[in-house]
C-alpha cells in the first residue's frame, strides 16, 4: 500500500529523529517508518512517536481511543500492518489530497478557532484577542484554527491572521488558500486560550496532552458548568466534563482570578482517584480596558442611542439566567414606580433561556419605561456607553472574572456588583465598587436607589476609583506568557 509521497514521509522521519538517505524511494521510506514504529512498540510504547505517526499519516489529530487502538494493532499485528490499517489520509478523495500536512517542531502553537472566525467580542474572545495579539507581536507563534471536521488543526487564512494580529482584515483577500495547511505539533507548546468545550476539540486535546511530545497549557476561565450547573446551558453542561478531562492531561492552567483557581484546584484534588495528577494551576489576574472616545464620539453615541438628559444605568452582558438581569429589570421597575428618573441601557446579546428576559424587557418598554436594549455594540459604542453612564450594574450569580466591572471602572464609572467570588475579588483590588447580594432584589434596589438619589454616595465612589492602579493587557499577557513558557 502506498502511504503518501516521499516528500511527505521525509519530514515525518526527520521529526522522529531518523536520517533520511538521499534519493530514497517511497518503499524504502515506508520500511524505515515501520521500523521506527516497531522499535517504539518494542520499547514499551513511545507514545509520542505513535501519536506523531498517526497524526501525520492521517492528516488530523487522534482521539485517545484511536492512539490506543493503533498501539494495540502494532503490538498484535506488527508495525507495517498497523500503518496499513490507518487507511488513506483523512482528506483523500478521487481528486487527490485537499491539504498539506505541516509538522511544526518546538513551536508555540495557539488555538484561536472561535476568536479568529468572527468580529464578535464576548468576554472570552476579548481576552483572547487582546492577549494573543500581544503575544504574536512579541514572539514567534503559530496561530491555528480547526478544520471543518473539527479533527485537525490548520493555519489561519490571511483574513483570520489579520484579525488576530491587529491588521486591517477588510484589506486582506478573503479567499482561503487553495490547499489547507494542516498543522501537527511536534514538541514545543500548545496554548488553548479559548474555552474549547466542544467534544471534537476536547477529546483531541486530551490525546495530545496524554500522548504527544508537546506541552499543553490552558487559560482557565471558570468551572461554572461544574459548580453551578443549573446556570449553564444544556450542551455546555454536557460537554464540560470532557473539557476537564483534556485539562487533566495538560501541564499548566492560568486561572483568570483566585476564585477560578480555587475551583480548578478543588477539581484537581479529585483526579488521583483515576490515576491522574492534573496540571499546575496559578492565578494570573486578568487585565482590562475600555475604549476612550472623544467628546464628539460621546455626543454621537448619546444621540444614536437617544439617551437624552436622564442619568444612565448601564448593564453589559448576555441575557442568560446566570447574569441575573431579571433582578435588574425588577429593581428598575420598582424605582421607576417610586418616581426615580433614569434610563436603563442594557447591552448584550440574547443567550440560552433568555426568553423570560426578552418578555419582561418588552413588557416594560410597552409600558413606556425608559429602557434601551442593544443586542450588540462596537468597541467605540461600548466605551462611550461606559463613560456616559452614571453607574453600571454587574450582579451575576457566578463569574470567572467579571470583565465589565473593570471596563466600567477604567471608564470612571462606579459599579454595583455581586459581593461574592471573583467579583468580590475585583472589588478588593479596585475602589469604586458597591457590593450587593445578587440573590436579594432588595439589596440591588437599595444600592441603586442610593446612587441615584444621594450625590455623596456617587462622589465617594468616584473618589475611590480615581486612585486605582489598573492592570494592563500588556502586563497580563506578559505574565501569562512567562508562566506558560517557563
Amino acid at each position: 500500500m502506498k502511504l503518501t509521497e516521499p516528500s511527505s514521509l521525509q519530514p515525518l522521519l526527520g521529526a522522529l529523529g531518523a536520517s533520511v538517505p538521499d534519493g530514497a524511494g517511497a518503499g524504502e521510506l515506508e520500511s524505515q517508518l515501520a521500523g521506527i514504529l516497531q522499535s517504539a512498540i518494542d520499547d514499551g510504547g513511545r507514545w509520542s512517536d505513535l501519536w506523531l505517526i498517526w497524526s501525520t499519516l492521517r492528516g488530523e489529530l487522534p482521539t485517545e481511543e484511536e492512539v490506543v487502538t493503533f498501539q494495540r494493532d502494532a503490538t498484535l499485528n506488527g508495525a507495517s500492518a498497523a500503518i496499513r490499517g490507518l487507511g488513506a489520509r483523512a482528506d483523500a478523495s478521487i481528486f487527490g489530497l485537499s491539504s498539506e500536512v505541516e509538522i511544526v517542531t518546538d513551536a508555540v502553537v495557539i488555538d484561536v478557532h472561535n476568536t479568529s472566525s468572527t468580529r464578535v467580542m464576548s468576554g472570552i474572545q476579548r481576552v483572547v484577542r487582546e492577549t494573543v495579539g500581544l503575544w504574536a507581536a512579541d514572539h514567534e507563534v503559530v496561530l491555528v484554527a480547526w478544520t471543518e471536521s473539527r479533527k485537525g488543526l490548520r493555519r489561519l487564512t490571511p483574513r483570520e491572521e489579520a484579525r488576530m494580529r491587529g491588521g486591517d482584515e477588510d484589506a486582506v483577500e478573503s479567499l482561503a488558500p487553495a490547499r489547507e495547511r494542516v498543522v501537527i505539533p511536534n514538541g514545543g507548546l500548545v496554548i488553548v486560550p479559548e474555552l474549547s468545550a466542544d467534544s471534537e476539540r476536547a477529546e483531541r486535546f486530551l490525546a495530545l496532552g496524554e500522548f504527544a511530545g508537546s506541552k499543553l497549557a490552558f487559560i482557565g476561565y471558570d468551572c461554572v458548568p461544574l459548580t453551578s450547573g443549573e446556570t449553564a446551558a444544556g450542551p455546555m453542561a454536557a460537554h464540560f466534563p470532557l473539557y476537564l478531562d483534556a485539562v487533566a492531561y495538560s501541564d499548566k492552567v492560568a486561572a483568570i482570578s483566585r476564585s477560578t483557581a480555587d475551583e480548578f484546584i478543588a477539581w484537581k484534588k479529585m483526579l488521583p482517584s483515576s490515576g491522574r495528577v492534573g496540571p499546575d494551576v496559578r492565578t494570573v489576574f486578568l487585565g482590562g480596558d475600555s475604549a476612550a472616545p472623544s467628546d464628539v464620539d460621546l455626543a454621537a453615541v448619546a444621540a444614536e442611542l437617544e439617551l437624552g438628559d436622564l442619568p444612565v444605568v448601564l448593564v453589559v452582558g448576555s441575557h442568560e439566567p446566570r447574569k441575573n438581569h431579571l433582578s435588574v429589570l425588577q429593581a428598575a421597575r420598582v424605582l421607576w414606580s417610586e418616581g426615580a428618573e433614569f434610563r436603563l441601557l442594557m447591552i448584550g446579546a440574547g443567550s440560552w433561556n433568555s426568553a423570560p428576559f426578552d418578555q419582561l424587557s418588552q413588557h416594560l418598554q410597552d409600558e413606556g419605561w425608559p429602557l434601551t436594549v442593544l443586542s450588540g455594540a462596537s468597541d467605540a459604542t461600548l466605551g462611550a456607553s461606559y463613560r456616559l453612564a452614571t453607574v453600571s450594574i454587574f450582579t451575576s450569580f457566578h463569574e470567572g472574572f467579571g470583565l465589565p466591572i473593570v471596563e466600567s471602572l477604567r471608564a470612571g464609572t462606579p459599579v454595583i456588583a455581586s459581593d461574592l467570588g471573583s467579583m468580590a475579588e475585583i472589588a478588593a483590588h479596585y475602589g469604586g465598587v458597591i457590593g450587593v447580594d445578587p440573590h436579594s432584589d432588595e439589596a440591588l434596589e437599595s444600592a441603586l436607589r442610593s446612587v441615584l438619589s444621594d450625590p455623596a454616595v456617587l462622589a465617594q465612589k468616584k473618589r475611590d476609583l480615581a486612585g486605582n492602579d489598573y492592570r494592563s493587557w500588556e502586563s497580563y499577557a506578559d505574565e501569562t506568557w512567562q508562566y506558560f513558557t517557563a
